[in-house]
């Protein structure tokens, strides 16, 4: 085989020569052009990293109750992401995506059950992975068959499409409200002001179905003025393992609203209300309830900075969300000022206060003996 390769590398250098001798242009031609099916896919990346202190200091180092920054004193990846998209945008148009997350938070938390093999989670996950078709019929009724992120609450999983107000996420986004489905989805913009949505689905945070029930999701947006955007979401299912008797029941509505559009139009009043409940799965069997407010106001200072303030609450009334079995009422206060240092830099530290009116938080010595926490962070992302 060496021989060989030698003997091929000595041919081609004699050819090279014998032209350069004859005066032959050595300017390399074009290569070989690309498929045009490859330049319709965008590519896109996101890159966060954060650092979270609690200052009731934690014998375990996990800061209680949070879903997300939940590791104390640490730096920490947040989530990377990969995406690759082919936009379907006109009827009879097709189209995917596809969104790949690594990292030490994101990824394990929101993975659905069935994904991977490790029921503990792995630190990589696929948050999104559809096929989208935009049928002909009306104003195009798109199509989406595969895994997505739910529709539900006003807080999304960060990437690069988008990042929250916040950094930090609410109680209501992390315990109130499913995080992706696997299924079928079907959206139609009936005109300017309404859009309809329909997802017949494994159920919440599933990819393998635990019962041979599905669950229905329908969604309806309305828009009624050019600063005012409702959404209102029901979603019923049996999620419990081989019971397809016992359903669960979410109500939801979101709102982002420009209250003074004419003389503040820099500030932002958006939220959402959830209510939940489910059958046989409380404390003792009984019926499951629970509800969760969060309201933030954002001010836009500059094109390059904001503040958002979140006030929020969730009660949950059997321990069935929250913290299992204790039945618990917690407020939270947090403050995020974000510094947009250029178009795809974004840096914002933040201070959030929690209250319970149970004693929910981790102290020093490894008891669950506080009912406040009080912490400080900083977050960086890269996206573009």
């Amino acid at each position: 085989m060496k021989a060989l390769v030698v003997s091929f590398m000595s041919g081609l250098l004699a050819l090279g020569s014998a032209g350069v001798a004859a005066g032959e242009e050595t300017t390399p031609g074009p290569g070989p052009e690309l498929p045009g099916w490859l330049s319709e896919i965008d590519v896109h990346a996101f890159l966060s990293v954060g650092f979270v202190h609690d200052f009731n200091d934690p014998d375990s180092d996990v800061i209680s109750q949070r879903f997300f920054d939940f590791k104390n004193d640490e730096f920490r990846v947040d989530d990377f992401q990969f995406s690759l998209l082919k936009a379907a945008e006109a009827p009879g148009e097709a189209g995917f995506r596809f969104d790949l997350d690594v990292g030490s938070n994101i990824p394990d938390v929101i993975q659905s059950a069935g994904l991977f093999d490790d029921p503990d989670g792995e630190d990589i996950d696929v948050r999104q992975a559809y096929v989208t078709y935009i049928a002909p019929l009306g104003n195009g009724l798109t199509i989406d068959f595969g895994k997505y992120i739910t529709a539900f609450g006003l807080e999304v999983i960060e990437g690069w499409p988008g990042f929250n107000d916040n950094y930090s996420h609410s109680y209501d986004f992390s315990f109130a409200i499913p995080f992706t489905h696997t299924g079928l989805r079907l959206t139609y913009p009936v005109n300017d002001q309404f859009s309809l949505m329909f997802m017949a689905v494994n159920g919440w945070d599933k990819v393998d179905d635990n019962n041979d029930a599905k669950g229905f999701h329908g969604q309806v947006a309305f828009f009624p003025m050019e600063n005012v955007s409702l959404y209102f979401n029901y979603m019923g299912s049996p999620e419990q393992a081989d019971n397809d008797d016992d359903w669960r029941h979410l109500w939801n509505v979101v709102w982002v609203v420009k209250p003074f559009p004419a003389t503040i139009p820099a500030l932002t009043f958006s939220g959402d209300y959830t209510h939940g409940r489910e059958d046989n799965v409380g404390i003792g069997g009984r019926e499951a309830k629970w509800h969760s407010f969060e309201g933030v106001l954002r001010y836009d200072f500059t094109e390059k900075f904001f503040v958002a303030v979140r006030g929020e609450f969730m009660k949950d009334e059997d321990g069935a969300r929250i913290s299992a079995g204790t039945e618990q009422t917690v407020w939270a206060f947090t403050i995020t000022p974000t510094f947009l240092v250029t178009d795809h830099l974004v840096v914002r530290p933040e201070f959030r206060y929690d209250e319970s009116n149970a004693d929910v938080f981790e102290d020093d010595d490894g008891a669950f003996t506080e009912d406040s926490q009080a912490t400080i962070g900083v977050n960086v992302i890269y996206y573009f």
